[in-house]
């Protein structure tokens, strides 16, 4: 039975490596790892719940004796008003599937490491407009896909403190469109980055618990094809570089019960490293973005009912990195507020957890985003939502 599982979880892994270029997301960096996560606003650095620590506080592997996997997967749908000059344009509601999976392994000659492997997604963008839609000379539709491979080595140093370190190889793609008075510009390329993260756990006393995680910038180069359908029907050779941003967060958690905890959760982005998506090829003007380092907080509870059935809830505030003065189409939005809820059941060695949130953002207006005919557009920001839901199912050994 155990070889069987291991087996289950191992196909799951490469088929989504496999996918990898077919994983989209709704924002730009994604926090959606589990659905027991999710249920709880995305917390999950200072109280060990699951295999999903990986991607998390990996130091955390520590407090899960034996072996245990997890996998599952997130719909995200998100949408958005753009008013451009007065006119009023909605982005295509879309469904996106974010997967996940997890295995985590105590070492049997050495019961104070820990090993553990994640696949998960970090960073992706999926906004597409109308083709009609007023901006269209801008952009039509972008998409950055990624999915992100995480070994981790965690060490187990007292009963109080463990420490983690971690290397991530991410596979990105970029696929764009611009129509610019009938002339289609396109773009559609991958490529990899490489990072790594640092995890750091510790337990105050009985009730009271702390992490610390640090990931690392990595810098993105995708190359693919360029085409345009003007008159000489070029195709070409594409790159488009990005940096994705480095993040540091704490947890702090609280177990007043052995049934009821509480996370509360704060993650700083150094957004200020992305400056610009910068193109060659077809595409050759970069979109200069110039982002701004944000916080998120959230907070978490999860309560044991029973010894199989179990509520969770959470709340999460989280800032934008767009500046008012490089404001862009490609991502349609403002600080959000999530709300939260899902369900937990426990069997002698299975694992479901449901997740729900929903996400409203703020609504910004008196923007100014250039036009590539000449001048700027006006713009305005409105009802933007999005709906998150899934399920993960797990096995511990």
């Amino acid at each position: 039975m155990k070889r069987a599982v291991i087996a289950v979880f191992c196909s799951l892994f490469v088929c989504l490596l496999a996918t990898a270029s077919s994983v989209h997301a709704g924002g730009f960096a994604l926090y959606e790892w589990s659905n027991r996560g999710v249920a709880m606003a995305t917390t999950g650095y200072a109280i060990a719940g699951d295999a999903s620590v990986i991607a998390t506080n990996p130091a955390l592997m520590t407090k899960l004796e034996g072996s245990h996997a997890l996998a599952g997967a997130v719909l995200i749908s998100p949408q958005s008003t753009v008013v451009v000059d007065g006119h009023k344009n909605k982005t295509k509601a879309n469904i996106y599937t974010v997967p996940h999976a997890y295995y985590t392994r105590q070492m049997e000659s050495n019961e104070n490491v820990w090993f553990g492997v994640g696949m998960f997604t970090r960073f992706g963008l999926g906004t597409h407009y109308q083709d009609d839609w007023t901006g269209k000379a801008k952009l039509q539709y972008v998409d950055l896909t990624s999915v992100s491979l995480n070994p981790n080595m965690a060490f187990k140093f007292s009963d109080d403190f463990s420490a983690a370190v971690g290397v991530e190889v991410l596979k990105g793609g970029i696929k764009l469109q611009r129509n610019i008075a009938g002339n289609i510009f396109s773009a559609n390329t991958e490529g990899y980055a490489v990072g790594g993260n640092i995890g750091l756990h510790y337990d105050i006393d009985d009730q009271w618990a702390a992490g610390l995680t640090w990931r690392a910038p990595m810098h993105m180069v995708t190359e693919g094809s360029g085409q345009s359908n003007t008159a000489s029907s070029a195709t070409s050779g594409q790159t488009i570089e990005a940096t994705l941003p480095g993040s540091y967060t704490l947890g702090i958690g609280y177990q007043p019960l052995d049934n009821w905890s509480w996370e509360f959760d704060v993650v700083h982005t150094r957004w200020d490293s992305v400056d610009a998506m910068d193109y060659s090829g077809i595409l050759v003007a970069s979109d200069q973005l110039h982002y701004k380092n944000t916080w998120r907080f959230q907070v978490g509870t999860e309560y044991w009912a029973t010894d199989w059935f179990a509520m969770r809830f959470g709340y999460a505030y989280d800032q934008t990195p767009t500046r008012a003065g490089y404001s862009s189409f490609m991502l349609p939005c403002n600080d959000r507020q999530l709300f939260s809820t899902g369900l937990g059941l426990k069997g002698d060695k299975w694992t479901l957890d449901w997740s729900f949130m929903y996400v409203k953002a703020k609504e910004r207006h008196g923007l100014g985003i250039s036009n590539p005919l000449g001048g700027s557009y006006s713009v305005d920001f409105k009802d933007g939502k999005t709906w998150i839901t899934g399920l993960s199912v797990g096995y511990d050994f």
